[in-house]
């Protein structure tokens, strides 16, 4: 597959060094990253281990997952804490707690390099692919660009917008969440499902702040690694970029994140309506071809939602290194 070079409108100084630096039309962004995703199958395992990395583990996971009661969760937290609130904890709870809070912080920190390192490889696939297909030439040098630990503090700078949100929402959801495990008005709906529903304008808040953050970031990744630049500035920039630039930003954000959901989330409800199918087989005491057949073709509609996801971040991951403007090569 190869595409012709797409038009392209210059940008003084945007690219440093100050020559005139081209970025390529909004249009030929967007269908230069269905190319660039498409002719490289393996930015596809890139972006899956991206995906998962940031978070969308839980998302994969969601259709084997039980959800906990509220009677569940008073029976196996009440006596805890009740014991931190109203007495003096004992040494096996504080080692819970201490144990439980390095544990998240080294799932944090393992997810977000490992991101960073998937991230980098997909830079490294889309600029190659691009000036394989004549979408933007030449290709920029990465060796020795920056790798995933400074890529991994753009993207912890990038989540400040989030953490500001969650400081501000953590109060009105606290109020619903308590009022829904003291007084619960639908126990047939699971509570994270309740409390959402009943604080939409916070969750909109959250989500506002996390995609203006991730488009930042993700511009900023790009600016530290195609062009060198320090941790901060990159991190600036990106921002700046959107505060410049929000007409082509914010689409390219919103096109990236609808394609990976509108790949993800009907093959990942498609896997946990056949998940529902396996339990019932496996109850009934159905026959061993039955159960056979439910399972393998649970794990294949499974499995395909993770190889979509793959490609949705690839595509998503390719718009915003497309997006960057380059700077002309010698005979450009």
């Amino acid at each position: 597959m190869t595409a012709q070079p797409a038009p392209a409108r210059p940008e003084l100084g945007a690219a440093g060094g100050g020559r005139p630096a081209l970025r390529l039309r909004w249009g030929a962004t967007i269908s230069g990253a269905v190319v660039v995703a498409l002719v490289r199958p393996a930015g596809w395992a890139f972006g899956l281990l991206a995906f998962l990395a940031g978070g969308g583990l839980v998302l994969a996971a969601w259709p084997i997952l039980v959800l906990p009661t509220p009677t569940g969760l008073q029976n196996s937290l009440g006596n805890p804490i009740s014991s931190l609130v109203f007495g003096a904890p004992s040494a096996p709870m504080l080692a819970m707690l201490v144990g439980g809070l390095l544990a998240a912080i080294a799932v944090v920190a393992a997810g977000l390099l490992l991101g960073a390192w998937a991230e980098r490889q997909l830079i490294a696939i889309a600029v190659e692919a691009a000036a394989d297909e004549g979408i933007v030439a030449p290709a920029p040098d990465l060796d020795g660009a920056p790798g995933p630990v400074r890529i991994a503090m753009v993207r912890v700078l990038a989540l400040a917008p989030v953490g500001v949100a969650l400081l501000l929402a953590w109060r009105p959801v606290y109020d619903i969440t308590y009022r829904a495990l003291i007084l619960p008005a639908n126990l047939a709906t699971p509570l994270p499902i309740r409390v959402l529903g009943d604080v939409p304008s916070v969750l909109i808040g959250i989500g506002v702040a996390w995609l203006l953050g991730d488009a930042a970031g993700a511009v900023g990744v790009r600016r530290l690694v195609i062009e060198r630049r320090p941790v901060l500035v990159a991190w600036l920039l990106g921002w700046a970029d959107l505060l410049r630039r929000p007409h082509r930003i914010i689409p390219t954000a919103l096109v990236g994140v609808s394609v990976l959901l509108l790949l993800t989330v009907p093959a990942l409800l498609a896997a946990a309506i056949g998940w529902t199918r396996v339990r019932d087989v496996v109850l009934e005491g159905r026959d061993v071809t039955t159960t056979l057949v439910a399972l393998v073709t649970w794990v294949g509609t499974w499995l395909g939602a993770l190889v979509l996801a793959g490609i949705g971040q690839a595509f998503r991951s390719a718009t915003w290194t497309l997006e960057l403007p380059r700077r002309p090569g010698p005979g450009s």
